[in-house]
């Protein structure tokens, strides 16, 4: 009998699971709110079913009785997929874990608790209070959402006049009653893909972070491997992973990590942890570079089978969004110049002629993707960053 996968959402992040799930022979049950979404039609069996109505997740997972569910590039769907999990005692993330996750404010009591190294904070509810910390924690500092994906609802604040616009942009994208206040921590910023298997965090990816402009910070690139760091750094800073993903109580599937190394202390402070795949090309980037499907594994993972986490190779790759000069609507796009696309691995525009586009915002404004190999990393995230450099965006 065929294994059946419960995807949770149906958006363009959650093709890669779909057409993964497919080509393994699973039968792939797919839900989302919006019928038209663009995995809809793609999926064996598909349901107009909230990602963050845990009931109705949960009834459609008993009906066809799944042997696991997942989801990727986005938190808001893990608690339903937690819930799920502890209902069915199926294989991955908890409840519980998936709340400390998805939610930046239990995230950063979690991790408090535990003592692992973060940056300062506090949790507010009203714009003075938001003042009265920016003040306190100084300046530059954060203010965020705490329970939105997509880097939404996140700007930074460089004095106290700055407090109240960030305060409004954070409680716009945030369904809980406060937020956060961080300090900026000054250094250099990066990120991990790690694997957990049954309580052991089996394998930590560092990689390079590419972010936009202030003031939203949106990833817009990464690449592999990550040579910022002496070995010697690079074990802290595994180190520090590998703790604050225990902290958290991931012992199962894949988490996406956000970090900084502080230039001040030259230790690493921990960011964020999804209980998830990352977002912006990772898992293509994490095949590309070291021969693992990323993808596959965690499918492999969440129904409870063996997985292989072995690398089997060290190919240095990079990846960069494309992103809309203007809002408007999309017309068409040329290259400027010729050049030498070789190295090229997926080139991908992903709106059509009259669709909607904006300036990048959050994570979603994206408009298509450039993955590329290289000599070394710089030369792959030089080569991308000149191949997107020469893409003109028509909008109208």
């Amino acid at each position: 009998m065929k294994k059946k996968l419960l995807i949770v959402g149906a958006g363009f992040g959650q093709l890669p699971a779909i057409e993964t799930a497919k080509k393994m022979g699973v039968t792939t049950i797919v839900v989302d709110k919006n019928p038209n979404a663009i995995g809809a039609a793609l999926a064996d069996r598909f349901y107009e079913v909230d990602i963050i109505d845990k009931e109705a997740v949960l009834k459609v997972a008993q009906e066809n009785a799944v042997s696991g569910i997942m989801t990727m590039q986005s938190d808001l769907p893990v608690p339903t997929i937690g819930y799920v999990n502890d209902i069915m005692g199926l294989k991955g993330v908890s409840f519980e874990v998936a709340n400390y996750c998805s939610n930046k404010l239990e995230t950063r009591k979690r991790l408090k608790e535990k003592s692992a190294a973060q940056p300062n904070f506090e949790i507010i509810s009203t714009l003075v209070q938001a003042k009265d910390a920016a003040n306190s924690i100084g300046y530059p500092c954060v203010v965020k959402a705490p329970d939105s994906s997509g880097s939404r609802g996140i700007t930074k604040v460089n004095s106290e006049v700055e407090v109240e616009a960030a305060y409004n942009e954070a409680f716009k994208y945030s369904r809980e009653s406060a937020i956060l206040v961080e300090e900026f921590i000054e250094g250099l910023e990066f990120g991990a893909q790690t694997f957990s298997v049954n309580g052991e965090c089996k394998i930590v990816l560092l990689h390079g972070d590419t972010l936009s402009e202030p003031p939203y910070m949106i990833p817009i690139g990464h690449s592999f491997p990550f040579e910022l760091l002496s070995n010697e750094e690079i074990q802290i800073a595994i180190n520090d992973i590998k703790e604050a993903v225990n902290a958290l109580g991931i012992i199962n599937g894949p988490s996406n990590v956000d970090l900084i190394l502080d230039k001040n202390t030259n230790r690493v402070k921990i960011i964020e942890i999804g209980a998830r795949i990352g977002a912006t090309c990772l898992p293509e980037l994490v095949f590309h570079h070291t021969g693992i499907d990323w993808v596959k594994q965690t499918i492999l993972n969440a129904m409870n089978e063996e997985v292989d986490l072995e690398p089997k190779k060290n190919q240095p790759v990079a990846a960069l969004i494309i992103e809309s000069p203007k809002d408007g609507k999309f017309d068409s796009y040329f290259f400027e110049n010729e050049n030498d696309q070789n190295d090229l691995i997926e080139f991908e525009i992903t709106v059509k002629k009259g669709d909607e586009v904006n300036v990048l915002r959050k994570g979603t404004d994206r408009i298509g993707k450039i993955l590329v190999y290289g000599k070394s990393v710089e030369n792959a995230e030089k080569l991308a960053m000149e191949i997107r450099n020469n893409i003109v965006i028509n909008v109208i």
